[in-house]
């Protein structure tokens, strides 16, 4: 059954895609949002090149100038997978620009920890970008880290090329830099949206913070596979925000 907003005022959704995927991969959950009354946006930053002096700050300021001006709608700000670790900094960018935010919903990523590299979290995660990395120091496509495993990921061909279609190669070092995450006031809500098994660890860590959790069955992109369960999810998880913060 779908969920529409009808007990609560519109919201603004801002989707950030990972840097490794591409803006179609919230594209449908978006019109789903949008159809049940609300306003969705999808982020869409620059790809990050080797040049580039950082890689945290610019992408989280990309992601929060996709709010216009003067917007006065509340917004929660969703992220999925390599952008998880980067909400609250993107948050806090909106906040400061006197923007209204209801919370942060981080979906199947890494959990934020404050001036922690992605590698220093994750021994064997660099492990493996090392035996990827390209000699002119990029890391291939996503989608050829796994192999045949993307198929459980994205059943459907069509779907696939269209998912593929926008991935792109990425600078390995983009992963070496820490990534802040500034404490959020407690006013915002936070939550983590849990699909299968491959961040359990992250899903466990929001329950131990105290954060709100939701779980689906389902694989990483799940969002691109059912995106109305997806969206019922977070429709659900801004729920908790409004019974926690009435308790």
């Amino acid at each position: 059954m779908s969920e529409t907003n009808d007990s609560r005022s519109a919201l603004l959704w801002l989707l950030a895609p990972s840097f490794l995927f591409g803006t179609e991969t919230w594209r449908d959950v978006a019109g789903i949002l949008t159809e049940r009354g609300d306003v969705a946006r999808i982020a869409n930053p620059a790809r990050p090149r080797l040049k580039d002096k950082s890689f945290v700050l610019p992408w989280a300021e990309a992601v929060a100038a996709t709010i216009p001006p003067g917007t006065e709608t509340r917004i929660v700000v969703v992220g999925h997978s390599a952008s998880c670790p980067r909400l609250p900094l993107v948050a806090s960018i909106l906040i400061e620009r006197g923007f209204d935010v209801a919370g942060i919903i981080l979906v199947n990523g890494r959990f934020p920890a404050d001036g922690r590299a992605p590698v220093e979290e994750d021994e064997p995660l660099a492990e493996m970008l090392d035996g990827l990395v390209r000699p002119n120091s990029y890391l291939p496509p996503w989608y050829r880290w796994w192999g045949s495993l993307v198929i459980d990921m994205l059943p459907d061909e069509a779907a696939r090329k269209r998912i593929f279609s926008q991935a792109h190669c990425v600078p390995r070092v983009l992963f070496d830099e820490p990534i802040p995450a500034p404490a959020l006031p407690a006013t915002i809500g936070q939550g983590y949206l849990t699909m299968g098994e491959m961040y359990r660890p992250s899903h466990d860590r929001a329950v131990a913070e105290g954060w709100c959790v939701a779980e689906i069955a389902g694989e990483h992109l799940h969002m691109v596979v059912a995106p109305a369960n997806v969206a019922d999810a977070l429709c659900r998880l801004v729920d908790q925000f409004a019974a926690a913060a009435a308790s």
